[in-house]
């Protein structure tokens, strides 16, 4: 099994931090942060799970990247996308699944 480095763009960092403000709005301090530590886990998870996920045929994902994967979160709300280069793994966004045709 191959492990990978994750790596995490800044369009993914931008999106993470409009979803911590909506969360900081919508739930109680403790439940926004714990909510963002699970997404932070699903995102780590990369690291062993990376290859489970084919290069996708979905237009929307390959306009983020040519060769992109996507992982949906636990919740299925989420949709992790991200591209393998080498041994590092590349979150390149994170989206609303129901975006994603």
């Amino acid at each position: 099994m191959k492990i990978y480095k994750v790596r995490i763009l800044q369009s993914a960092e931008a999106d993470i931090d409009a979803l911590a403000d909506f969360l900081f709005e919508k739930l109680s301090r403790e439940g926004a942060y714990r909510y963002l530590e699970f997404m932070k886990q699903e995102v780590m998870s990369l690291s062993i799970y990376a290859n489970c996920f084919a290069d996708t045929h979905s237009k929307t994902i390959r306009d983020i990247h040519p060769k992109a994967r996507r992982m949906v979160s636990h919740n299925h709300k989420w949709a992790y996308v991200f591209h393998i280069e080498g041994d590092t793994v590349w979150v390149d966004r994170i989206i609303p699944s129901s975006s994603v045709q």
